[in-house]
């Protein structure tokens, strides 16, 4: 493994941020906590829109925006070499008005400039999972062609602002988990009567073009920059040695890879295409002239766990274990997926996601967080073998730097990072970082690789 190698961890906006007075709302910011309540409304946005009483987590997060320099500080005494973030879009365009914030755009100008400082990489996703709500109110999020000219000159802002310091450009988190969260990643609601599949479609092939557009505004302003999409990598197995289980499995792989099919290789796959003529998708011609020439320079990949092709419904993998969250642990997994991928697209691979969600205890304040260095260290070691199978990773970067509100449950008491950040479910807490022992680890082992 090359020196070059990008050690680091990610963080998102949305997730983390807060400063909510100084920007406007995300999609995030008014999904209230609670596992049941958020699957709901991620089900149902419409249901919260009047914004009923309730603790939103993701308004204040857990204060990056205050507590940034700090932070940065403490990635930099653990070693990280990269830090993946996400601007967000609802600080730099307040509204749909065409000037930016200069308060928004100054506050990352000042985060790329404190992670140089600290040589750590910075790397940019323009969205993840944290579009501004008012795209969603008058626009209806990807459904809306419009969204992408709005996207457009979001992007071409950034990229203009931060290309000189900032060499690697993500688009989007994990567009493929579309396929279940139409809201939270479309930024789309469903109307009554509406075809779910038709408005997934439709977002879809929006979403693609803004890609496509983004690729093309960083080569345009830089040749050097380096684009990618994540996809969360999420391996499927059939149940049984059944001819249906695998004819089921293919149709869940190709649901999750036909994204990516586009943006490497500049064209829709026969199937993806099939689909976006039943839904009768207008396929303009002058769009896909544009995704054949602004393709990705890598991909950026999330890896959490695999799934089970059955047709006799949802089954658990008996050979594998699983989180307190109910999510599997799969090791061997991870290299798998990174060989499928690798073999698929020949395209470098950043892996931006890889992380262990469970509780932690705080003792004697210390936590000692053995199950996540014994999860990461097995997720690396099957990375380094995918890499001497000739797998081309550039990068590994976990989930996450440091605890932040959790996606799927609003929690905080589902952690994932190497700091443990004083906030507990109820919104109580001073805030206060706390390395875990992982931190040490993780520290060690990049001391360690990096000879």
């Amino acid at each position: 493994m090359n020196k070059e190698f990008l050690w680091g961890s990610s963080i998102s906006g949305g997730q983390c941020e807060g400063g909510y007075s100084s920007r406007s709302e995300t999609v995030v910011d008014i999904i209230p906590q609670g596992k049941e309540t958020r699957f709901a409304y991620l089900n149902h946005p419409g249901i919260y829109m009047q914004r009923p009483e309730g603790f939103y987590p993701s308004q204040d997060g857990i204060e990056f925006y205050e507590h940034y320099k700090e932070d940065i500080a403490l990635f930099a005494e653990m070693g990280l070499k990269a830090l993946r973030f996400s601007v967000l879009w609802s600080r730099i365009f307040l509204d749909d008005s065409l000037e930016p914030n200069e308060e928004g755009l100054q506050f990352y100008d000042n985060v790329i400039d404190e992670l140089i400082k600290h040589h750590i990489e910075p790397i940019i996703t323009t969205i993840h999972f944290d579009m501004p709500l008012w795209v969603v109110e008058k626009y209806n999020g990807f459904a809306n062609r419009k969204v992408v000219e709005l996207y457009e000159h979001y992007v071409r802002t950034i990229v203009q602002r931060y290309h000189d310091r900032v060499k690697y450009w993500i688009s989007f988190c994990e567009i493929n988990v579309m396929n279940h969260a139409l809201y939270m990643v479309g930024g789309t609601i469903l109307k009554d009567g509406e075809n779910r599949e038709q408005v997934l479609h439709q977002c879809a092939y929006h979403k693609l073009l803004a890609n496509a557009l983004l690729v093309k505004t960083c080569h345009e302003i830089d040749p050097d920059l380096k684009v990618g999409c994540e996809v969360a990598g999420t391996p499927c197995y059939p149940l049984t040695s059944s001819p249906l289980d695998y004819q089921l499995m293919m149709e869940e792989q190709r649901k999750d890879s036909r994204y990516t099919d586009v943006m490497v290789k500049g064209h829709f796959p026969y199937y993806f295409l099939k689909k976006l003529n039943e839904y009768h998708i207008d396929l303009k011609e002058e769009d896909m002239e544009i995704m054949k020439k602004n393709t990705l320079d890598f991909i950026a990949v999330s890896y959490y766990k695999t799934a089970l092709a059955s047709v006799d419904g949802v089954k658990d993998n008996p050979c594998l274990e699983n989180t307190p969250f109910d999510w599997t642990i799969d090791p061997v997994g991870f290299r798998i997926m990174l060989n499928q991928m690798y073999e698929r697209y020949e395209k470098p691979i950043m892996v931006v996601e890889n992380g262990l969600g469970t509780y932690d205890q705080v003792e004697d304040g210390q936590i000692h967080d053995d199950y996540r260095i014994d999860y990461l260290n097995q997720h690396i070691q099957q990375m380094e073998l995918a890499i001497e199978d000739g797998v081309d990773v550039i990068g590994y970067l976990t989930w996450a730097a440091l605890d932040v509100v959790s996606t799927s449950e609003g929690m905080m008491s589902k952690r994932y990072g190497f700091i443990y950040v004083d906030r507990q479910d109820d919104g109580s807490g001073t805030f206060k970082r706390i390395p875990k022992d992982s931190f040490y680890w993780y520290q060690k082992l990049i001391k360690e690789r990096m000879k």
